[in-house]
């Protein structure tokens, strides 16, 4: 399976949350555009292993990634590495039923 893998930086909050959305939505689309295979046979990855702070802007971030992958692929996103704090924010929010976290 053909793997778009987002990594990242080690901080989302208001300040730079646009910029990071940004960078992953230019991404994903090159990825998907240059890709000889059929969009069922692709998945985006959140790598979030460099993650360290976030803020609410950062799950807004997941969210509208999460939106493009289901848009241009089928299917959520999967988020890998995400840290505790993230975790609890979609908890609270009730979004992290929604989402498809990984360990």
């Amino acid at each position: 399976m053909e793997q778009i893998r987002l990594q990242f930086s080690e901080r989302v909050v208001l300040h730079n949350a646009m910029q990071e959305l940004g960078r992953h939505q230019s991404f994903i689309k090159q990825a998907v555009g240059r890709t000889d295979r059929l969009a069922d046979q692709t998945e985006i990855i959140a790598d979030m292993t460099l993650l360290r702070e976030v803020d609410t802007s950062a799950l807004a971030v997941i969210v509208q990634l999460d939106r493009e992958s289901r848009r241009q692929l089928g299917r959520p996103m999967a988020i890998v590495s995400a840290p505790e704090e993230l975790r609890s924010l979609a908890r609270l929010t009730s979004i992290d039923a929604l989402m498809n976290w990984q360990a």
